[in-house]
Order: C-alpha cells, then structure tokens, then sequence
C-alpha cells in the first residue's frame, strides 16, 4: 500500500510536471574528426583503430545529428579494410559502405565521440611500401564540413597497445576505481606516450593532475620512455562515482585511447591540472596468455541496486474537427525512485515508439524519427521523479474515424516493465465504434477527471506487473 499511495500522490501532480520537448540542435555545432596512422606487418596480424570525433557547440540537453565520411583512398589495394560502428553516447547507425567511402551516423552531444572502428587485415601481397591515405569528413546536421587525412601503410609496427576490456560495478553515489594499461608491442623503444579518456565529469571523481587536462575528460600526457614488449600502468587508478540517485542497472562504457607522443593531434580541449603528476610504473606481474593488439580498451560501469523506477508512458486524447492541425505530445513519466541520466548513461535514453492514429497525417515531429508508420522518440535529458517528457508531433486530421494511435516504453533497462498508452484524436460528433472500456493512461486536453483515472489505472497495471520483480 504504501507503494500505491507513493504512486497516486504523485498522479495529482501531474498537471504541475514540466513537459519538455525536444529541441533542435544548432547548425553551428562543428565535428572535428582524428585519426591515428595505421600501420601493417606483412602477413598480419589485422590493426584496428578508433576514429576520434571532437564535438563542440552543442547545446546542452539537445540533439544534434552527426556524420562522418571516410575515404579509404585505395587501400583495399593491399588490406582488407572494414569499417563498422564505434563506441559513441547514443548509438551508432550501422555505418554503410559504397566503393572505397564509408558513411556513419549518430546523435551526438558535446564532447568526444568514438562513432567508428577502423580494422585492417594485410593482404598476402602487401609488401613494405605499400600506404594510402585515409580522408575523414565529418558535420553536424547542415553545419560546416571538417576534413582531417591519415596514412594506412605496410611496414614495421609501430604505436601503442591498451590493456583488456574490463567490468567495474559500484551502488549509485559510491567510488569505483579502474587503472588503464599501455603496452609497447613493438621492437624499439617509444619516447612518451599519451592517454585520451572521455567522460562526463559528472562521473569523474576530483583530482588534478598537472600533466593532464580536464575538460571533454581526460588527456594526459606521460614523458616516459617505453622499453619494447613491456606493459605500464598508471601510479594512481582513475576513480569514478555516479550521482547519489542513479537508477540500479545504469551502465555507461568508457573507451580509453592510446598514442605516442608524435602521432598525438594537438586537443587543447579544458584546463590542465595544477597538482602533482600522473605517472607511468612498469608493472612486474605476469602479463595474460593472450595481449590485446589495439590502442584502446574498453570499461563498462554498471550501477548496482535493487530500487527500479517506475515509468509510464504517456497518450494524450485531443477532441478535434476534421481538418484541424493539432500537436499530439505523447512522452513518458518517471515516478522514481531515482532520476534518469541519458547524458551520462546511454541505456538511460529510453526509445518511445509512437504510432499514430488512424485518422490523422503527421508532419513536424522534432527529432523523433519515422520508420515503418512508427515514430521513435529518444528521451535526451535528466528525468527525475515525477517529471514528464514529452515529444510534441504535429498533425493533420484527415478523416472522422481511424483505429487508435499507440504509445508504447521500449525499455533498456534491467527488470523493467514495458507500458504502452492510447493515442487518440476524436472527431467532435463523430459515430466510431466501440470504446475499449478500459484503456492505458491517457492524458491531454478533454481528459480531465476520467484521463486521470485511467493514468492510475495504468500506473497500478505496471505496479501489478512489477511487484515479482521487486520482491526478487
């Protein structure tokens, strides 16, 4: 009960809870895209390489849609070279290839995006000498072009490997520390090496080390010399803590990245520290059976807990005439406990999948995206408890009748329950057929006591549904 009362003492307030359209994103946001050299041992084996983005000008809490083109420029001459989707914040359309270009896609915020992977596997007749440049291009939306070029060659092996992929979990608010390693995989020696680490500082637990500059996350640079085939870690681990009320199951994964010092792109991205220094300390144990060859590697943070939120997704019934143009705002409430973060955790963007009503043409509909007759909409900012998100979606009625729109959470996180909702827009005398007596929440205006009492209904349907869950 006490559950319940929580849940409808927050249902009376629905009527005060900001409702928060997604916004536009700017033109004059840049990409800048960077990418490391890559370099092939005859007869493998295959390189794989990160392409970097640099995002800036994107305003916080909006969307901005990014894209990148990559030119191989013939070096599918001598490697077999393939390009799929990174490690971004949001996720990455499948990257498409035509010829020797290769286009990738994503939504993007401010900070550094890793939207592709680059891997490179030397064919049998690659012989020492053979190169070929690589052009990247990257913009946002219709915004200025940026170009940035690396070569792709046969010959001996140069640049850093990182350390494995690792898991790390910590309950909402507490510390966590992770220690990234660089190893020299080559045959002569490395003079300094560099560590690029993008994370929210948000999630970054304070320091301030005097090597290293603070801004889109970490870039420290290291002066130590690099004996070949020896691996080296850093003096202090890097700690991380998450907000004290982030939502059990969130997960976010860090991409660290590692280069030597001449083929660092000059990222004068925040301020430098002013403390002592981040070193780098051979390490003695053993190193694993199998070493990873690339320059990056991966750590998962996943938040632990057992308090799941409940979410509801949000219909809106409109009593409209034929040939009205009305806005139809389906979204989505949270009624906690805790507060979702998709700028911080990517599986916190929850997908809401709208499909309209029968009797009406949609035009305008922000950022969701079409597909299919479905629009998706993706939540893009902090949503805490007892807060509504809503996507505003222009339309035209078309007819007096049409079957029901629906409103349906496609949940990504762990233990959740989906809920769907009505969308409706009825025709002011219209003779339809029948009603579902008993429908999913719906608000919006017409609703009044009778919406009300449907979002409680759906609310307990979704509380029933979840109750095994919490009592795991």
């Amino acid at each position: 009960m006490p559950m319940i009362s929580r849940t409808l003492a927050l249902s009376l307030l629905l009527i005060l809870v900001p409702v928060w359209p997604a916004a536009a994103a700017p033109t004059a946001a840049v990409a800048e895209p960077h990418l490391q050299p890559v370099t092939l041992a005859p007869g493998g084996p295959e390189r794989n390489t990160l392409l970097r983005v640099r995002v800036r000008g994107v305003e916080p809490d909006t969307k901005a849609r990014a894209e990148v083109t990559v030119d191989l420029g013939g070096a599918s001459g001598f490697a077999d070279v393939r390009v799929s989707s990174g490690f971004s914040a949001s996720p990455v359309q499948a990257c498409r290839r035509t010829g020797e270009k290769v286009l990738c896609s994503w939504t993007a915020t401010s900070g550094i995006d890793f939207p592709a992977l680059i891997t490179a596997l030397p064919k049998k007749t690659a012989t020492i000498g053979d190169a070929a440049e690589i052009a990247v291009s990257a913009r946002i939306g219709d915004g200025v072009v940026s170009s940035a070029a690396t070569m792709i060659r046969v010959g001996e092996r140069t640049g850093l490997a990182a350390g494995q992929a690792r898991t790390i979990k910590a309950a909402a608010g507490r510390k966590v520390t992770f220690t990234p390693i660089v190893r020299n995989p080559g045959v002569t020696k490395i003079d300094g090496a560099v560590l690029v680490l993008p994370v929210n500082s948000r999630l970054l637990a304070p320091s301030s080390y005097r090597n290293c500059r603070y801004g889109s996350g970490l870039i420290c640079t290291f002066d130590t010399e690099l004996q070949p085939g020896r691996r080296y870690t850093l003096s202090q681990p890097i700690t991380l803590r998450t907000p004290s009320d982030t939502v059990p199951g969130s997960a976010v994964r860090l991409v660290e990245q590692w280069m030597t010092k001449t083929e660092r792109d000059e990222i004068e991205d925040g301020a430098a520290g002013s403390g002592e220094l981040l070193r780098l300390r051979p390490m003695t144990v053993a190193p694993p059976r199998v070493l990873p060859d690339a320059g990056f590697a991966t750590t998962t943070l996943t938040v632990t807990g057992d308090r799941r939120p409940t979410l509801t997704a949000v219909g809106v019934r409109r009593e409209v005439a034929v040939g009205d143009e009305v806005t139809l705002s389906p979204g989505l409430v949270n009624f906690g406990p805790g507060t979702l973060r998709p700028g911080l955790f990517p599986n916190n963007r929850l997908a809401v999948a709208t499909r309209m009503p029968g009797n009406v043409v949609a035009g305008d509909a922000g950022g969701c995206e079409l597909s299919d007759g479905v629009h998706r909409c993706l939540l893009d900012q902090d949503l805490g408890p007892g807060q509504q998100a809503s996507f505003p979606i222009e339309v035209q009625v078309a007819a007096d009748c049409g079957d029901p729109g629906h409103v349906e959470m496609q949940e990504e996180l762990p233990g959740s329950v989906r809920s769907t909702a009505e969308l409706r827009a009825d025709v002011r005398g219209a003779t339809c057929g029948a009603v579902t007596a008993l429908a999913l929440p719906i608000t919006g205006s017409g609703a009044g006591l009778g919406g009300f009492l449907l979002v409680v209904a759906g609310l307990l349907a979704v509380l029933g549904a979840r109750r095994p869950i919490e009592n795991r």
